[in-house]
């Protein structure tokens, strides 16, 4: 599912029940961390909560933090020899999101929804962002709570799945 196939992406979500909202940060492909913020009405800040290279990859967990409110889980596999040198040491200090460093160093790129899916306690998304010298794989987890809280989704029954 790309990017720009936005019939096929709206049709995806309908299918499988959606909420509007959910489908708003799901289908966003903009800094994940700029969209929060306007949802939160304050700034959300990026926590490394690990990172290690094993076998030629980064494996690099974070917290996205509103306040002390984890409003997303975010897990990225970074081929090292697939990223320029320069994003490979911006992942290496640690201090900005992924999205931050595309932006920062001005990386042309395009980004391909590969998984969406909910249940009761969350939604979530996986999706790759590839330019010239630049592959991530991105998996982000979003808890309903945080958005319920808000008003920004509804609890509601959701299948499992």
């Amino acid at each position: 599912m790309e990017e720009l196939d936005f019939r096929g992406l709206l049709d995806h979500f309908a299918s499988q029940g959606f909420q509007r909202e959910e489908q708003v940060i799901l289908g966003h492909f903009g800094t994940v961390q700029t969209l929060l913020s306007l949802i939160f009405g304050e700034p959300v800040n990026v926590r490394l909560t690990d990172q290690k290279e094993k076998d030629e990859e980064i494996a690099r967990s974070v917290n996205l933090l509103c306040g002390d409110t984890i409003v997303c889980f975010a897990h990225t596999r970074i081929p090292v020899a697939r990223n320029r040198g320069e994003v490979i040491s911006d992942i290496s200090a640690g201090s900005l999101g992924l999205g931050q460093i595309v932006v920062k160093r001005q990386i042309p790129n395009r980004r391909e929804l590969v998984e969406v899916g909910r249940d009761r306690t969350g939604f979530w998304r996986t999706y790759n962002i590839e330019g010239p010298s630049l592959f991530l794989t991105i998996s982000e987890y979003f808890p309903r709570e945080p958005f319920e809280k808000i008003g920004w989704t509804r609890s509601e029954e959701v299948t499992d799945g």
